[in-house]
């Protein structure tokens, strides 16, 4: 008689373990960041406040003949040196992009004062100022700063100073403000003239420094989003469209007693997450939390924001006299009603190479210069506004993503920029993973 052959044991078959559900709040490049890394280990969902994803990316299509030209209105360059993160982000996501240049030009209307720092051409654009002893001490002053500066970051006294302390007490001309750093800082920085005062030196310097901005000789190359930045965030966001909630702005967050994340929304019911993100801006944050701790209150509280207004136009008139002067970047201030009313144009043509036919701008900040009929578009942008208590939170910001379930991220974490928001997104998701995102 044969004998059966003995049963195989099944093998137990060990249950997935479920992933966790993380909310996202904000989809700008930090909420983005951390979507992309965290993609295949939490259940996801990304909430957006406004009606597109990508926060400052934002890319506006103008007609022109029988085509759309695609026009940068936040996000618009980075370099291969600073934006390390953002750059290999990009490769990875085949995003493509093309070289650009990162000229600057000041115009001081009531002076009559215009020049750009591309060469000897660009600084005497106006050859008048060959003989001009105060636009020539001004170049000193200048090439002072661009030599000594550097030296304020190996002494850490200067992290309590401004940047208008340090130049008073370092003795440069206070045009050296005027017509140089205030321009040039604010129109990086978006920030007002008398607010760029109390930027703090230290900080200041070496983003300088890093940047490339201290002499002729030292710039990096910087680059484009090749059809603009919306290409890097169609290929982010496609391949998990439905994660992604526009027009749903959270209006609390707070810890449950389970140690979860209770989110509320207006018009619809609360949601709980195992884990929230507010990759938003500090202040945001801060007014999400409904039952803020101490820390969160202590170092959020740190960080305000200007609202500025990013206008697409096509008038011609805002840009210097001099056309050798015409940079990517243009700083012009207006004497109105008796006061100083500077502004920043971009000249997007230079910058994102957009049109052979006519000249477009984006004005930061605009006075009321601009002939309403050359106005495209206007869209309101926030920018933070740092000094020198912003700069000690600074430092600290990295204990309020110890414990959980409330985590945060931006730009804020750093210098303001869209390399610092996607660096955070990315220091958080090593937090939360427990290891490197990349090799």
């Amino acid at each position: 008689m044969k004998k059966n052959p003995p049963l195989k044991k099944k093998s137990k078959q060990i249950p997935k373990k479920k992933k966790e559900k993380l909310a996202i709040v904000g989809s700008g490049i930090a909420g983005m960041g951390c979507s992309y890394f965290l993609r295949d280990h939490y259940e996801i969902t990304v909430f957006e406040k406004a009606d597109y994803v990508g926060g400052h990316t934002n890319t506006v299509f103008v007609p022109e003949e029988q085509k759309k030209i695609p026009i940068d209105t936040g996000f618009i360059v980075f370099n291969h040196v600073t934006y390390p993160n953002l750059k290999r982000f990009f490769e990875e996501l085949n995003v493509p992009t093309k070289k650009t240049s990162m000229s600057f030009s000041v115009q001081h209307v009531p002076d009559d004062l215009e020049f750009c720092g591309s060469g000897l051409g660009g600084l005497f654009a106006q050859r008048k100022n060959i003989f001009n002893f105060r636009f020539l001490r001004l170049l000193l002053n200048i090439n002072r700063f661009n030599q000594e500066s550097p030296r304020i970051l190996q002494d850490p006294k200067y992290k309590e100073y401004s940047l208008h302390r340090y130049i008073r007490e370092e003795g440069y001309h206070p045009d050296l403000l005027t017509y140089y750093l205030v321009p040039m800082s604010s129109a990086v920085w978006s920030t007002p003239e008398d607010l760029m005062l109390e930027f703090p030196a230290y900080s200041l310097v070496r983003f300088f420094l890093n940047h490339g901005f201290l002499g002729l000789n030292t710039q990096h190359q910087w680059y484009t989003v090749d059809g603009g930045s919306i290409e890097y965030v169609k290929r982010l966001i496609t391949p998990n469209r439905d994660r992604f909630h526009t027009n749903s702005p959270v209006l609390g967050v707070e810890v449950t007693p389970a140690g979860k994340a209770k989110l509320t929304f207006k018009g619809k019911k609360s949601e709980v997450f195992d884990k929230v993100i507010l990759a938003c801006h500090a202040d945001s944050s801060l007014n999400i939390l409904k039952k803020p701790s101490t820390l969160q209150k202590e170092l959020l509280s740190q960080f305000e924001y200007q609202e500025n207004i990013a206008t697409l136009h096509t008038d011609d008139a805002v840009m210097p006299n001099t056309r050798s002067a015409w940079s990517s970047w243009n700083y012009r201030m207006d004497l109105i009603q008796g006061q100083i009313r500077p502004h920043t144009i971009y000249w997007m043509n230079s910058l994102q190479g957009v049109s052979k036919k006519k000249d477009y701008f984006l004005s930061i900040g605009d006075p009321g210069l601009l002939d309403p009929k050359k106005v495209l578009k206007r869209i309101k942008y926030e920018h933070p506004l740092f000094h020198v208590g912003s700069l000690k939170a600074q430092e600290r910001l990295s204990e309020l993503n110890s414990k959980g379930p409330i985590y945060f991220c931006g730009s804020y974490f750093r210098y303001g920029f869209h390399e610092d928001a996607f660096w955070s997104a990315k220091e958080l998701s090593e937090t939360l993973l427990g290891r490197k995102v990349w090799n």
